[in-house]
């Protein structure tokens, strides 16, 4: 960059002011403790309000001592007797602690953030109202100590010993206790979310209503241990040891359970089978289902449910079966009847569908997912007005209810109506966890309106969750094709045929792309294998077109 002269003269001013105050920035000494101070402490072993910053203590005996309020920072203390000194307020920040002996002493008020306490003995020590955020603690004797309110995030533990600590209502959240003996422990509502508690000792321990989620528990020893309405979602239970285990109420997703004799009833295998569904695994959500049934035969929402998993595995007669096992229980369910139409649906048995979403809604008719079963066959029907009035009856019902909007949105796409399919998209999309069919069709909406760069970032989105959506990918080479993206739309079709070999339009419009880029022998090529496809799905309509567009090659 050209200077102007007045920024040569700023600049030049610059510099000599760097090279006047270069020689003092030289001779300006680092933090030191000052000589009298060391002196006093050593001799009479109180030193309040001192600075003692940078100080060699090293092995020295320090018992006893006052050092509160103190400056202490950056001093080495490794290996020094601190045991029932008076710490209050002192200002350990960066202090090496490694090895220190500080039985008895008070560290109140006192921040040990960033301090290395890793082999410290702090038997006896009063904790209270400390922050001890990212410390490392592995092997420390925390026996006795007080940690009343104490923040204990991101803290490493293991190996530590933790006997007679009252870890109640101290926040561990991300806190590695990986082998640590917890045996009896009251952690009753206690923050663990993503802590580490592998091959922990956790029997007897109180953990109820505790947030656990996403912890890791591998190899833990959970036996008789109180889980009772503890959140255990995304919880690693792999070798873990549940026997006895009060579950009641507790919120799990584990594949399965360990093969232990747990307390649990029937309405928590039932929850935990939904989390499965949830999931897509109908088959360990069957297996919840089965063994809420086994614990209560007459419990009909495990028979509702359970039917919508067979039918998710295409059993459609024992997902019938399942329902009307729920029906005679209660002959009012109406999720039963609801659950029967999706069923249904799922069959193609439209109008036996309608009966049972018509059923449910005359039991309850404030049931949004019903209105929106019978929005979806009125969908398959082609009746869009009818669509439109009941997703929207749906939507007033349930404003969450995320697949009566899409519902909605593919009726008014239908009818041409695009900028108002993509609202109903949007919504859906929000009201929604990595929902990829709201942002394909969000997708298909936007290309339809001539809004190809979002199109193809929707199909981007559609990608990002689902890496073999198929369709999208090709969707997503139709609106590169549309911005003369050719060399990436042929990429998209590769994608496509690399999946699903059979897809003809991929091909297609893979010799389209070709034929933009005036490769007309390549495009020759995949046009051929398009009507290769066609010919043999016996689609002939695509075929004529496809074989005239060889013909103009």
């Amino acid at each position: 960059m050209k200077l102007t002269n007045p920024q040569k003269r700023c600049f030049t001013k610059f510099l000599a002011a760097v090279a006047l105050c270069a020689p003092l920035l030289v001779t300006l000494p680092g933090n030191a403790a000052k000589p009298e101070h060391v002196k006093q402490l050593r001799d009479t072993k109180k030193c309040r309000k001192c600075d003692l910053s940078g100080a060699n203590l090293s092995g020295v005996n320090l018992s006893g001592a006052d050092l509160s309020y103190s400056n202490l920072s950056g001093a080495n203390l490794s290996g020094a007797n601190l045991s029932y000194a008076n710490l209050s307020g002192v200002n350990l920040r960066g202090v090496n602690l490694r090895g220190v002996n500080l039985r008895g002493v008070s560290l109140s008020g006192v921040s040990l953030s960033g301090v290395d306490l890793s082999g410290v003995d702090l038997s006896g020590v009063s904790l209270s109202g400390v922050s001890l955020s990212g410390v490392d603690l592995s092997g420390v004797s925390l026996s006795g100590v007080n940690l009343s309110g104490v923040n204990l995030s991101g803290v490493k533990l293991s190996r530590g010993n933790l006997s007679g600590v009252n870890l109640s209502s101290v926040n561990l959240s991300g806190v590695n206790l990986s082998g640590a003996s917890l045996n009896g422990f009251n952690l009753r509502g206690v923050e663990l979310k993503n802590a580490n508690l592998s091959d922990a000792d956790l029997e007897n321990a109180d953990l109820s209503k505790a947030n656990l989620r996403d912890a890791n528990l591998k190899n833990a020893n959970l036996k008789n241990a109180n889980l009772k309405g503890a959140k255990l979602i995304g919880v690693n239970l792999n070798g873990a040891s549940l026997k006895n285990a009060d579950l009641r109420g507790a919120n799990l997703d584990v594949e399965t359970l360990p093969n232990d004799n747990i307390l649990a009833e029937a309405a928590d295998y039932s929850r935990w089978g939904d989390n499965r569904y949830n999931k897509s695994d109908y088959r360990s959500a069957i297996a919840y289902y089965n063994k809420a049934i086994e614990i209560d035969a007459k419990y009909k929402e495990a028979y509702a449910n359970r039917g919508l998993a067979q039918t998710q595995l295409k059993d459609y007669q024992a997902a019938l079966a399942d329902y009307n096992n729920a029906l005679s229980i209660d002959p009012n369910y109406a999720k039963a009847y609801n659950n029967r139409g999706m069923t249904r649906t799922a069959q193609q048995d439209y109008q036996a569908a309608l009966a049972d979403f018509d059923k449910a809604i005359s039991i309850d008719s404030k049931y949004a997912e019903a209105y929106n079963g019978r929005a979806t066959v009125r969908l398959i029907q082609k009746d869009y007005p009818a669509v439109i009035t009941d997703a929207t009856e749906a939507i007033r019902l349930d404003p969450k209810l995320a697949a009566a909007y899409n519902n909605r949105g593919l009726a008014r796409f239908a009818k041409q109506e695009y900028q108002m399919a993509i609202k109903d998209y949007d919504k859906a999309i929000d009201h929604s966890e990595g929902w990829a069919w709201a942002y394909f069709n969000r997708g298909v909406a936007r290309y339809a309106n001539k809004e190809y760069k979002d199109a193809t970032e929707d199909y981007d989105k559609a990608i990002d969750i689902d890496e073999n959506y198929v369709d999208a990918y090709y969707q997503r080479s139709i609106a590169r094709f549309a911005r003369q993206k050719y060399e990436d739309a042929i990429k998209d079709c590769d994608r496509v045929i690399a999946r699903d070999p059979n897809y003809a339009q991929a091909y297609e419009n893979k010799g389209n792309a070709f034929l933009a880029l005036k490769k007309k022998v390549e495009a020759k090529q995949a046009f051929e294998q398009a009507a290769k496809i066609y010919f043999q799905k016996q689609d002939n309509t695509n075929l004529q077109r496809v074989q005239q567009t060889i013909t103009g090659i």
